[in-house]
């Protein structure tokens, strides 16, 4: 069993790392919503207490209707923090679960890669956004304008990382959000032409590095847990999983 005040700590880190457009509350449900921004964690219900089980079905309806006013479709994330009774529900009413995720992390004071590459950083939002979308060969889903909005919102020290001969031909990229004495791993992606070299680790180890030095005590990340090959880097590179989480989604929904 996950301990609860770790799960609290890290979705709440996770909050301030992706951080939502808007965000209001049902009770202890947490509404995110980022209209233009296709992942599902920037537009999500969060339950955030797993004693709040009141009024499930009405409560949901209302949901519903605030997502749909904003032309979202809804999706519900459970965690551990998640009340049994309203998964129970979910399973009842037509929802199908998906998109399972591994939530890790490192102690970076016992962390093992004392050496690696030195990178600095880059700050420029805008550059950063770009060598992404290069990165992923132009497919992003969302939008370059939404991409960019949610990465000036990240409140926390931000580094952001790009590796390649030159900035136009980016091969990789990271992005590492240093809040206090955390730091988590975000947007870590190869090109696919360049992947099976080791850059993963490279640029992974780089930003820990970084962020270590700023005095993060703890790196964490989240990989799909479907991602066989991120999770044997991440588990070689000393990371633990600490809990997991997945998305419910209605049925024959959009």
């Amino acid at each position: 069993m996950a301990s609860l005040p770790a799960v609290r700590r890290l979705e709440a880190a996770g909050f301030r790392a992706w951080p939502a457009e808007t965000v209001e509350y049902e009770g202890s449900w947490q509404k995110r919503l980022t209209p233009g921004h296709a992942t599902r964690r920037a537009n999500c219900l969060v339950p955030l207490d797993p004693g709040d089980t009141r009024d499930i079905g009405e409560r949901i309806a209302g949901v519903e209707a605030w997502y749909a006013a904003a032309g979202v479709p809804m999706v519900v994330k459970e965690t551990p923090l998640s009340p049994r009774p309203l998964i129970d529900w979910l399973g009842k009413n037509g929802w199908s679960h998906e998109g399972e995720v591994s939530v890790q992390t490192v102690a970076l004071a016992e962390y093992a890669q004392t050496t690696g590459l030195d990178m600095i950083p880059s700050h420029d939002v805008a550059r950063f956004v770009d060598a992404c979308i290069a990165v992923e060969g132009g497919k992003s889903r969302t939008p370059r304008d939404a991409m960019e909005r949610l990465f000036r919102a990240i409140q926390p020290e931000t580094g952001m990382f790009i590796l390649g001969e030159t900035s136009d031909h980016p091969k990789a990229v990271a992005s590492c959000v240093h809040d206090g004495d955390m730091a988590g791993l975000q947007q870590v992606a190869v090109a696919s032409q360049e992947r099976r070299q080791g850059l993963g680790r490279q640029i992974t180890v780089a930003a820990l590095k970084w962020a270590r030095l700023r005095g993060a005590v703890t790196g964490w990340l989240q990989v799909e847990a479907s991602n066989a090959a991120a999770l044997a880097l991440y588990a070689d590179l000393g990371f633990k999983e600490c809990y997991r989480y997945r998305y419910w989604r209605k049925e024959n929904a959009s």
